[in-house]
């Protein structure tokens, strides 16, 4: 049978289903709550339950942890093209939908799906909300802060980031510290240092391997720039985060 005859089968047998997909404003109108970064509603329309009734009505496998799973990897696809639309760097966006959707893989039932659909959807919409606090990115300004997320364990000059988005080294200087409120070179150094302090949390590296990931000059300079950032040295971080989870498993 050809796939034309299987498509026409499929539609005569779906016309008598009483079954019919939701209006496309019901997934656009979440869509965007998430762009706009409204955790609150976005949290009210999760905690309603109706993204999983809508999902289990629709039948895209007959396995039906499958089917949610077939819905849900469709939401956070959509959902992380929004939030690019909306602002946020591109590869962050696609990196953070990879996670999620590798996760509901291996997913084994609708309740574990459905928590890790959720858990994405409110990673989402809070990063968006913090976007949403700071004043809104010109398309040049928005080229480069994807363009730092992309090459973090590069170095990163100003006139690099000029080429990229075909500008004047001093004229997309002025209009990022305009527009962001910091120099490009702070905000690099920044968004090394939130990377660093992730690897000191959730990994063993060591301050040479942090220093040289993140491609500063030496593990020296990488000690000295964290330490003026954070109030805290790497080691100091360190340890009071593992204190930190002690005493969180100590309280669990």
């Amino acid at each position: 049978m050809t796939l034309e005859l299987e498509w026409q089968k499929a539609e005569q047998e779906r016309q008598e289903d009483t079954h019919q997909h939701e209006p496309p404003e019901v997934e656009f109108g979440f869509y965007n709550q998430v762009q706009q970064g409204d955790v609150d509603a976005v949290q009210e329309n999760l905690r309603s339950g109706l993204y999983r009734q809508i999902a289990m009505r629709v039948r895209l496998s007959d396995d039906l942890v499958q089917n949610f799973r077939y819905h849900c990897i469709i939401c956070l696809s959509m959902v992380s093209r929004f939030c690019i639309e909306g602002g946020m760097p591109g590869e962050q966006a696609y990196r953070m939908s990879d996670f999620y959707i590798r996760k509901i893989d291996t997913a084994t039932t609708i309740d574990q799906v459905e928590k890790l659909h959720d858990d994405a959807c409110m990673d989402y919409a809070k990063r968006m909300q913090q976007r949403k606090i700071k004043q809104v990115c010109s398309k040049p300004v928005s080229l480069c802060l994807n363009y730092i997320y992309s090459h973090m364990h590069e170095k990163i000059s100003t006139e690099e980031l000029a080429a990229e988005v075909h500008l004047h080294p001093s004229y997309l200087s002025r209009l990022f510290r305009e527009q962001m409120g910091c120099t490009l070179h702070d905000y690099i150094l920044d968004q090394k240092i939130q990377s660093a302090k992730r690897m000191l949390q959730f990994s063993d590296r060591s301050y040479a391997e942090i220093a040289n990931l993140l491609a500063f000059s030496s593990q020296s300079h990488f000690i000295q720039v964290f330490s003026r950032k954070v109030g805290v040295t790497p080691k100091q971080f360190r340890e009071a985060e593992f204190r930190s989870k002690l005493m969180r498993g100590e309280q669990e």
